[in-house]
């Protein structure tokens, strides 16, 4: 198991959205007090500045000054500061700042301003491990959707194992036979963390060690029970089985919100489970658009359950 120098990436790490001002400037007190809130409810860890919390969004100088924000916010919560970028300049110059800063960790993503070839990614990830020095962790990103580039159990077995920073995955590559083998891979070496939460339910089965929590904004307590249930190997207990249930058709129903495709809205629908779960989230930052009136009910019913469910523990 991989051993971490700052605060593990582990457990539930939720998506902290980047919360803006009508003006479209980022609210960073909202942030601090949208991480103040995630740990005071016990979350295990954040990552800010996530593809679905507008990675691309910030300036080089707001994301300096967030990334200091996010450090100072956090306590006992682990701090995971996206660190992608459209070149790899960009990604070195994210993630050393990061690890200046004092973050536990970084989030990294191919970079995919255009298409990159397999046989580039171990050098990639190499060039960025001798860029830091050794005291952060990279949770290395795989979504081939955005990315156009899959990183194959192959391309961990020969090249991304040994390399010593790298210490968690968040893998979104939704292929059963890709992801089986792939957990089969890499869970001896490094932490696997689910890409959203309802895949913990089966990850956690192979020795998965934590999910990124998107729905966790609106009902926190139920999520922490659902990952200490599941981490404990109580996947057939009955409340298990009837929380995963809900959790997948919330998700399903989140992502098939009408007139809202989740791929142009994802911006937005973070944002709103923030607010709808009674923190901050703001306008998305343009061209990207708020959800409309009808969406925004519709994520609400969408997670009804959840709250429904966490109301009665």
């Amino acid at each position: 198991m991989p051993t971490f120098n700052r605060k593990p990436i582990e457990g539930i790490v939720a998506l902290s959205p980047l919360c803006l001002d009508d003006d479209q400037s980022i609210d960073y007190e909202a942030i601090r007090a949208n991480i103040e809130y995630l740990e005071g409810q016990g979350v295990h860890g954040f990552i800010q500045l996530s593809s679905m919390g507008q990675i691309n969004a910030p300036s080089e100088d707001e994301f300096k000054e967030l990334t200091d924000v996010c450090v100072d916010a956090a306590d006992d919560i682990t701090c995971v500061v996206g660190g992608s970028g459209t070149s790899q300049q960009e990604v070195v110059q994210r993630v050393t700042y990061a690890e200046q800063a004092g973050a536990d960790g970084t989030m990294v993503e191919l970079p995919y301003m255009l298409p990159i070839e397999e046989e580039w990614i171990g050098p990639f990830f190499s060039d960025v491990d001798e860029a830091i020095e050794g005291e952060i962790a990279i949770m290395v990103y795989n979504f081939p959707p955005v990315t156009d580039c899959n990183i194959t159990p192959t391309v961990w077995r020969d090249e991304l194992l040994d390399i010593d920073s790298i210490k968690a995955l968040k893998e979104s590559n939704m292929s059963v036979g890709h992801r089986d083998e792939v957990i089969a891979t890499v869970t001896d070496d490094i932490n696997f963390i689910s890409p959203y939460d309802a895949p913990f339910w089966y990850d956690s089965m192979r020795g998965g060690k934590g999910f990124v929590g998107i729905l966790t904004w609106v009902a926190p307590k139920l999520f922490l029970k659902y990952y200490e249930e599941c981490r404990d190997g109580n996947h057939d207990d009955p409340w298990v089985r009837e929380a995963h249930d809900k959790i997948v058709r919330a998700f399903g129903d989140m992502n098939r919100l009408e007139g809202a495709p989740i791929m142009s809205h994802e911006f937005a629908v973070l944002n709103e489970l923030a607010e709808i779960g009674g923190q901050n989230g703001g306008p998305p930052r343009k061209p990207y658009r708020p959800l409309s009136e009808e969406s925004r009910a519709a994520l609400e019913d969408a997670v009804a359950p959840l709250r429904e469910m966490e109301a009665e523990l």
